[in-house]
């Protein structure tokens, strides 16, 4: 069965096109948190996305939005590094677990969560939150140059960045893994990655160890994007819901250049943007985290644009430049026969 908009419908290539106006709520969380890697500047995102329209693009198309601020984040000036395998350990652990009850809150609400980062560390809290409030029946796709499925014990860095997806599977340091909620927030056959490229040999071993769906950029070049499609249809007849972590790095640096890990080689705006729109149409997407944005790396705001282009395609509907003339010229005609 399709989940999401056409789910009681059978899709045919066009339906990927229509931009239906959404009906329903959404909220927005800011975490500018900036602990998960040695870089910074992915503090300022939440800013900069809320400043580049963020708001009035998804009332744009249709939603009720509420915007809860920022989570209040210690920096690293202030923060306690802790232990070498696990640096900033214990802020990381506080700002996740109140991020994972603000999450499970609005998704027990029926609202659909938009969660900007900061680093991608901050998926650990917004997954728990989401799985827990719907009791495990949560798919996660996983949308990354890279796998982030190492411990504390095969962290060459020990940066938390790296770990936020062996921590929703339930294994690696406990103080992660039982953020919100005790244990497994993920199964592995619930797991999707998409344009994995830059892998540990560790990463590379637990992931066959799980037998986890992967699609590589090496995939994509060889067969473009059917085998992740195929893979997220099997996810959406798993499970009712599914919540999309979209790291900026999973991005070729041509049109996202604002990420501290930017990446040659990687996902095209074209890939990406379709990507979106399938998983969109296809799947129940709940809530999302776009993660790793440094605005101060963009060039021209070409990465913050084209992530919120990528937010109302995961969100089913879709805006862009085409769009935005399209409605102008409706807006004019509704103008124009007003006053005849």
């Amino acid at each position: 069965m399709w989940c999401g908009v056409f789910k009681n419908m059978a899709l045919d290539n066009l339906s990927f096109l229509e931009r239906p106006k959404l009906k329903g709520e959404a909220t927005i969380i800011g975490v500018p948190l900036d602990l998960g890697k040695d870089a910074e500047g992915t503090a300022e995102g939440p800013k900069t996305f809320r400043e580049a329209g963020l708001i009035e693009t998804m009332k744009g198309i249709g939603l009720d939005v509420h915007d809860l601020g920022d989570l209040d984040v210690p920096d690293k000036e202030t923060a306690d590094i802790g232990a070498v395998k696990l640096k900033y350990l214990d802020p990381i652990v506080k700002v996740c677990d109140e991020l994972a009850h603000h999450v499970s809150g609005e998704v027990n609400l029926g609202r659909k969560v938009i969660v900007l980062g900061g680093d991608n560390s901050i998926s650990i809290g917004s997954v728990s939150g989401a799985s827990t409030a719907l009791k495990g029946d949560l798919g996660l796709i996983w949308i990354d140059s890279h796998a982030d499925i190492i411990t504390d014990a095969t962290t060459l860095s020990g940066n938390i960045h790296g770990m936020p997806v062996s921590a929703l599977l339930g294994f690696g340091d406990s103080s992660l893994s039982n953020i919100y909620s005790d244990g497994q927030k993920i199964k592995p056959q619930n797991l999707v990655y998409v344009g994995l490229k830059d892998l540990d040999q560790a990463e590379i071993d637990t992931i066959r160890a799980l037998r986890v769906s992967t699609t590589t950029i090496v995939d994509i070049a060889e067969k473009g994007l059917s085998p992740a499609f195929e893979a997220i249809k099997k996810l959406s007849e798993r499970v009712k819901n599914v919540w999309v972590c979209l790291d900026i790095d999973s991005m070729d640096e041509e049109c996202a250049p604002g990420t501290p890990m930017a990446t040659k080689g990687g996902l095209s705006y074209r890939e990406s943007i379709n990507l979106a729109r399938f998983i969109g149409k296809v799947c129940n997407v709940v809530g999302m985290d776009v993660t790793e944005f440094a605005p101060q790396l963009d060039r021209e705001n070409k990465t913050v644009k084209l992530a919120i282009e990528l937010i109302s395609c995961y969100l089913g509907s879709e805006t862009n430049w085409y769009t935005r003339y399209m409605d102008e010229e409706m807006r004019k005609q509704a103008e124009r026969e007003a006053a005849e």
